[in-house]
């Protein structure tokens, strides 16, 4: 019992040291709001987590200005690796540390929007497709128009709203 917690404190740690919001970190790990903002405390000194409200979806955070691809890639790396880890909690990290050591630096993944991401594929919230030419996993917003349904990765428009695309 003491090891799960003494992990469960290094996973929110780590999630919080990255910048996750503290209700998110709570969800995920079950630590009480106390812990964690004395994690956050720990991490981040006097700096308060932005105010207001986040983005709260996939789709919000692409439009905010995430990166499809990154994303896309995060979800695909923490599906193949949720059937290794025992929880959900050890994939998503591992997927976190994969998917940030090729993202571009300039323009830095969001771990709040990887959260989402992992969570809405999850839940079926957003449509999960296989690009038919590359065979990449990404999001599909079947109400965008065909000229912005193109794989992020290839470019092909074959897999808009033709047919042809493979959804989860």
């Amino acid at each position: 019992m003491a090891n799960d917690n003494q992990k469960a404190q290094g996973h929110a740690a780590y999630l919080i040291k990255n910048g996750m919001r503290i209700a998110l970190a709570h969800s995920i790990t079950g630590m009480s709001w106390r812990s964690l903002r004395d994690l956050w405390d720990d991490a981040h000194g006097t700096d308060m987590p932005p105010p207001g409200r986040m983005p709260c979806s996939t789709v919000a955070y692409i439009r905010a200005g995430q990166s499809q691809v990154a994303l896309s890639t995060l979800v695909t790396v923490y599906l193949s690796l949720e059937k290794e880890y025992q929880t959900p909690t050890d994939a998503f990290i591992s997927a976190w540390e994969s998917t940030r050591l090729f993202t571009d630096k300039n323009a830095p993944l969001d771990i709040n929007a990887a959260w989402y991401a992992v969570r809405d594929t999850k839940a079926g919230r957003v449509a999960w497709c296989k690009c038919k030419y590359c065979k990449a996993g990404y999001f599909f917003d079947a109400k965008e128009t065909r000229k912005k349904s193109k794989c992020p990765f290839c470019g092909s428009m074959g897999n808009a709203l033709n047919g042809v695309t493979l959804c989860a």
